[in-house]
C-alpha cells in the first residue's frame, strides 16, 4: 500500500514553473491511498508449491516493511531477510550461503536480482522466476525457468521461458506436476526400451557362442520391438503415483 498526501495553493496564471519556495501556505486536500493486494489465489498456490517441495524465496525492490507485510498476509514463514545494501557488501561466496538461509530479498536492484539468481545455482537449484517488470528482464533471462504474465511489459514477456495466460497462480502447481508426471513417464520408456533391446542384443550374442546360425533374423528383431514399442503406447497416460509427484526428478 502507498499512501500520498495530497495539497493545493493557488498561483498566478503567468507563473512560470513549480519552485521549492512554493511549497509553503498549502491547503491540505486529503490522501490518496494505492493498494496492490496479493491474489485471492496466492496463498493457496505457495502452499501447494510448498507441499511439492518448491521453496519460494522473494526478491523485489520494495521496502522489507512492505514485503514482510504481503508475507504476513500470504502465510509465508520468514526465515531471514537480506537488503540490497548487505548484497553490495557481499562477494559471490558470502551471497552464497546467505541465499541458502534467507527468502527475503528486499531492495534489491536488476543487478543484485541476478547474482541471487546466480548464487541459487551455483548452489545447484535449479530456480524459476516470475517477473513482469523491465528490471525482471535480466533475472528472467539468467534462471533455469524464466516465467512471466500476458500483462508484463514486452521486454520481460520477449525474456521469459514461458508467460502465463490464467490469471491464477495455482497452474505453477499444475505446471510443475505436469512436468513431472512427463519426466517420469519419459523414464518409464526408456527403460523399458533399452531393457528390451538389451535382452535381445544379449541373448543374440550369447546364443551365437553356441549356434551355427543367427537366432534371430534382422527383420524378426525389429519386429519384435514394433510388438514391445505397442506395448508402450499406454505410457503417456500411465497415472504416475503420488510418492513420484511429491518430490523433484
Amino acid at each position: 500500500m502507498r499512501v500520498l498526501g495530497i495539497a493545493w495553493r493557488e498561483v498566478a496564471s503567468d507563473h512560470p514553473h513549480a519552485l521549492l519556495s512554493d511549497e509553503t501556505d498549502l491547503v491540505f486536500a486529503g490522501y490518496a491511498v494505492f493498494l496492490d493486494p496479493p491474489k485471492e489465489s496466492a496463498a493457496a498456490a505457495l502452499r501447494a508449491l510448498a507441499e511439492c517441495g518448491v521453496a519460494v524465496k522473494i526478491v523485489t525492490g520494495d521496502s522489507e516493511l512492505v514485503t514482510q507485510h504481503v508475507c504476513a498476509r500470504l502465510g509465508i514463514p520468514i526465515s531471514g531477510v537480506v537488503l540490497g545494501s548487505d548484497i553490495a557488501r557481499m562477494d559471490e561466496l558470502a551471497l552464497r550461503v546467505q541465499v541458502e538461509k534467507a527468502n527475503l530479498f528486499c531492495r534489491v536492484n536488476p543487478n543484485q536480482k541476478e547474482r541471487v539468481i546466480r548464487a541459487l545455482k551455483a548452489r545447484g537449484h535449479v530456480v524459476g522466476y516470475l517477473g513482469d517488470g523491465i528490471n525482471d528482464a535480466p533475472s528472467l533471462h539468467c534462471a533455469d525457468v524464466g516465467l512471466s504474465v500476458d500483462s508484463a511489459v514486452d521486454v520481460a514477456k520477449a525474456a521469459a521461458d514461458m508467460i502465463l495466460l490464467k490469471r491464477d497462480l495455482l497452474v505453477l502447481r499444475d505446471g510443475v506436476l505436469e512436468g513431472r508426471r512427463t519426466f517420469t513417464n519419459v523414464m518409464k520408456y526408456l527403460l523399458m526400451g533399452t531393457s528390451s533391446n538389451f535382452g535381445n542384443m544379449f541373448s543374440m550374442a550369447g546364443a551365437a557362442l553356441f549356434l551355427p546360425f543367427l537366432p534371430m533374423l534382422p527383420t524378426q528383431i525389429l519386429l519384435n520391438n514394433a510388438l514391445y514399442d505397442l506395448s508402450e503406447i499406454a505410457i503417456p497416460l500411465d497415472r504416475v503415483d503420488p510418492e513420484a509427484l511429491a518430490r523433484p526428478c
